[in-house]
Protein backbone atom coordinates (compact mmCIF):
# COMPACT_ATOMS: atom_id res chain seq x y z
CA UNK A 1 0.00 0.00 0.00
CA UNK A 2 1.81 3.01 -1.26
CA UNK A 3 1.42 6.28 1.57
CA UNK A 4 -0.39 9.07 0.84
CA UNK A 5 1.38 12.03 -0.16
CA UNK A 6 2.02 14.80 2.55
CA UNK A 7 -0.40 17.07 2.23
CA UNK A 8 2.26 20.28 2.22
CA UNK A 9 5.21 19.73 1.84
CA UNK A 10 7.01 23.02 1.79
CA UNK A 11 9.76 23.38 3.90
CA UNK A 12 11.02 26.56 5.20
CA UNK A 13 14.78 26.84 6.68
CA UNK A 14 16.41 29.53 8.51
CA UNK A 15 19.78 29.54 7.18
CA UNK A 16 21.92 32.08 6.58
CA UNK A 17 25.48 30.00 6.19
CA UNK A 18 25.82 29.43 1.91
CA UNK A 19 26.86 26.26 2.76
CA UNK A 20 23.98 25.24 4.72
CA UNK A 21 21.87 26.44 1.93
CA UNK A 22 23.45 24.99 -0.83
CA UNK A 23 23.18 21.32 1.27
CA UNK A 24 19.47 21.61 1.76
CA UNK A 25 19.47 22.69 -1.95
CA UNK A 26 20.93 19.66 -2.82
CA UNK A 27 19.21 17.19 -0.53
CA UNK A 28 15.50 18.16 -1.42
CA UNK A 29 16.15 18.87 -5.48
CA UNK A 30 15.09 15.31 -6.40
CA UNK A 31 12.49 15.00 -4.25
CA UNK A 32 8.88 16.57 -4.16
CA UNK A 33 10.00 18.97 -1.45
CA UNK A 34 9.64 23.08 -2.04
CA UNK A 35 12.67 23.93 -0.07
CA UNK A 36 12.04 28.44 0.94
CA UNK A 37 14.62 30.02 3.18
CA UNK A 38 14.85 32.91 5.27
CA UNK A 39 18.11 33.94 7.00
CA UNK A 40 16.36 35.87 9.78
CA UNK A 41 13.80 35.97 12.55
CA UNK A 42 11.39 39.44 10.87
CA UNK A 43 11.68 37.97 7.65
CA UNK A 44 10.90 34.05 8.45
CA UNK A 45 7.77 35.61 10.77
CA UNK A 46 6.57 37.60 7.48
CA UNK A 47 6.71 34.01 5.41
CA UNK A 48 4.95 32.38 8.52
CA UNK A 49 2.17 34.87 8.48
CA UNK A 50 1.56 35.40 4.97
CA UNK A 51 2.07 31.53 3.82
CA UNK A 52 1.79 28.03 4.85
CA UNK A 53 4.45 26.02 5.61
CA UNK A 54 4.85 22.04 6.62
CA UNK A 55 7.64 22.08 8.78
CA UNK A 56 10.62 24.96 9.62
CA UNK A 57 14.28 24.05 9.74
CA UNK A 58 15.91 26.47 11.85
CA UNK A 59 19.48 26.85 12.95
CA UNK A 60 20.20 27.20 16.21
CA UNK A 61 21.77 30.60 16.33
CA UNK A 62 19.98 32.77 13.69
CA UNK A 63 22.23 35.22 11.78
CA UNK A 64 20.18 38.24 13.36
CA UNK A 65 21.38 37.43 17.13
CA UNK A 66 17.98 35.62 18.02
CA UNK A 67 17.69 31.74 18.58
CA UNK A 68 15.08 28.86 17.84
CA UNK A 69 13.56 29.31 21.00
CA UNK A 70 12.49 32.63 19.89
CA UNK A 71 11.46 31.32 16.31
CA UNK A 72 9.64 28.49 18.26
CA UNK A 73 7.72 31.19 20.33
CA UNK A 74 6.49 32.91 17.65
CA UNK A 75 5.71 29.43 15.82
CA UNK A 76 3.60 28.32 18.65
CA UNK A 77 1.24 32.27 18.37
CA UNK A 78 0.33 30.60 14.68
CA UNK A 79 -3.23 29.16 14.21
CA UNK A 80 -1.36 26.06 12.47
CA UNK A 81 1.70 25.91 13.36
CA UNK A 82 4.23 23.69 11.50
CA UNK A 83 6.75 21.37 13.54
CA UNK A 84 10.18 23.00 13.80
CA UNK A 85 13.40 21.07 13.49
CA UNK A 86 16.30 22.65 14.69
CA UNK A 87 19.88 22.18 13.45
CA UNK A 88 23.31 22.97 15.15
CA UNK A 89 26.96 21.77 14.60
CA UNK A 90 26.91 20.99 18.77
CA UNK A 91 24.13 18.88 18.44
CA UNK A 92 24.43 17.02 21.81
CA UNK A 93 21.91 15.15 24.10
CA UNK A 94 21.27 18.91 25.91
CA UNK A 95 20.61 20.61 23.43
CA UNK A 96 18.01 17.67 22.59
CA UNK A 97 17.08 17.32 25.15
CA UNK A 98 15.89 21.13 25.43
CA UNK A 99 14.33 21.16 22.15
CA UNK A 100 12.19 18.92 22.43
CA UNK A 101 10.96 19.48 26.04
CA UNK A 102 10.81 22.56 24.65
CA UNK A 103 8.16 22.08 21.56
CA UNK A 104 10.62 21.70 18.81
CA UNK A 105 10.05 17.96 17.24
CA UNK A 106 13.54 17.33 16.28
CA UNK A 107 17.55 18.16 16.15
CA UNK A 108 19.76 17.58 13.33
CA UNK A 109 23.47 17.53 13.39
CA UNK A 110 25.21 19.78 10.54
CA UNK A 111 27.05 19.09 8.28
CA UNK A 112 23.63 17.40 7.17
CA UNK A 113 23.16 14.00 6.55
CA UNK A 114 21.05 13.56 3.46
CA UNK A 115 18.97 10.57 5.10
CA UNK A 116 18.33 12.12 8.78
CA UNK A 117 17.31 15.52 7.16
CA UNK A 118 14.48 13.49 4.70
CA UNK A 119 13.21 11.28 8.02
CA UNK A 120 13.05 13.80 9.94
CA UNK A 121 11.33 16.33 7.51
CA UNK A 122 8.82 13.57 6.65
CA UNK A 123 7.95 12.47 10.15
CA UNK A 124 7.80 15.85 11.38
CA UNK A 125 4.97 16.04 8.74
CA UNK A 126 3.19 13.04 9.25
CA UNK A 127 3.06 13.32 12.63
CA UNK A 128 2.06 16.60 12.25
CA UNK A 129 -0.90 15.73 9.88
CA UNK A 130 -1.61 12.99 12.07
CA UNK A 131 -2.43 15.16 14.96
CA UNK A 132 -4.40 17.71 12.91
CA UNK A 133 -6.63 14.60 11.61
CA UNK A 134 -7.45 13.61 15.18
CA UNK A 135 -8.02 17.05 16.75
CA UNK A 136 -12.01 17.57 16.59
CA UNK A 137 -13.08 20.31 14.77
CA UNK A 138 -14.29 22.58 18.29
CA UNK A 139 -17.97 23.77 17.64
CA UNK A 140 -18.76 27.67 18.62
CA UNK A 141 -20.20 27.76 22.17
CA UNK A 142 -24.08 28.21 22.26
CA UNK A 143 -24.86 31.66 23.03
CA UNK A 144 -28.58 32.21 25.05
CA UNK A 145 -29.96 33.53 22.09
CA UNK A 146 -28.97 30.26 20.27
CA UNK A 147 -30.33 28.14 22.95
CA UNK A 148 -33.53 30.41 22.85
CA UNK A 149 -33.79 29.93 18.82
CA UNK A 150 -32.98 25.93 19.09
CA UNK A 151 -36.20 25.53 21.37
CA UNK A 152 -38.01 27.21 19.36
CA UNK A 153 -38.68 29.64 21.65
CA UNK A 154 -39.38 33.47 21.27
Amino acid sequence: MAERPISNPTILAVFSAREDRTSLASIFAQSNWKLRFTRALPQTQTLLSRSSVGVVISEACLSDGHCWKELLHEIQKLQDPPPLIVADRLADERLWAEALNLGAYDLLAKPFDPREVLYAVTTACRHSETEHEMTPVRKPAMTAEMRVSAAGGR
